[in-house]
């Protein structure tokens, strides 16, 4: 007995947003400056050379499919699964979120100090129009030396409208 199969998947990929909670901290910067750099296919030079922008260690942009095997020659053959399924490409993710610091993402990136400069030096000026929406502070959830620079906050101190407030700003 022979069962045919088709399997269809809709190709329209949608539009993502990524809202980060910290988006001015040492992730939230580092993986905005890491997105700009893929999508302007930049190269920076390192203490080990040059280095080129790539998504490698991405499931969706680097991990392969086996589908079966090729009967003329016994090889398996492995597509992208990028190629398999609809998925949106990293570079057309939509960026934004909350930090309790109200510095561009260029100055979060250099306070970081995760990336090698010759990247920073690139990446900033797109990242320096970018700039966290105010966030909510409790001193019970966040690290006491934050508190220097919490200076873009949600006002009030009622969590119930501060809730309120961050889904308005999903929006």
């Amino acid at each position: 007995v022979t069962d045919l199969f088709k399997f269809r998947t809709g190709r329209k990929i949608p539009r993502l947003g990524l809202m980060m909670v910290g988006w001015g901290g040492n992730n939230g910067s580092t993986i905005t400056a890491s997105i700009i750099a893929n999508k302007y296919r930049m190269s920076w030079h390192t203490k080990e050379g040059l280095q080129r922008a790539n998504y490698y260690g991405s499931i969706c942009m680097s991990s392969t499919v086996r589908l079966g095997y090729d009967a003329s020659t016994n090889d398996n053959v492995h597509v992208p699964l990028s190629s398999m399924v609809p998925l949106v490409n990293p570079n057309d993710i939509v960026i934004g979120g909350w930090d309790i610091s109200n510095a561009n993402l260029a100055e979060a990136m250099k306070r970081a100090k995760v990336l090698d400069y010759d990247l920073q030096r690139q990446v900033a000026p797109q990242m320096e129009n970018l700039k966290p929406l105010p966030s909510v502070y409790y001193e019970d959830f966040i690290a006491a030396n934050q508190s220097e620079r919490a200076n873009n906050l949600k006002e009030g101190s009622q969590k119930l409208n501060h809730v309120e407030l961050i889904r308005q700003d999903i929006r």
